[in-house]
């Protein structure tokens, strides 16, 4: 029983370390063009370019990466 419980305490430390590291990986990018600017927010830094391109891109024609940084 006790050992039951030290590796549920152990696995259960594990799963909130994981899922702090994480969300502290997180990218930020923002995508401007002529009169229109996007955002994205991903754990993969494409995933994120990719959001602010598409959203930049709906509401202009021209756009282009202006940052990419890891999130607070």
């Amino acid at each position: 029983m006790g050992k039951t419980l030290a590796s549920l305490a152990f696995a259960a430390g594990l799963l909130a370390l994981a899922s702090s590291e994480a969300s502290a990986f997180t990218f930020v990018c923002q995508a401007v063009g002529p009169g229109s600017v996007g955002w994205g927010r991903n754990f993969w830094v494409v995933d994120a370019k990719l959001q602010a391109l598409g959203q930049c891109q709906r509401r202009g024609v021209l756009c282009t990466i202006s940052y990419c940084t890891p999130a607070p």
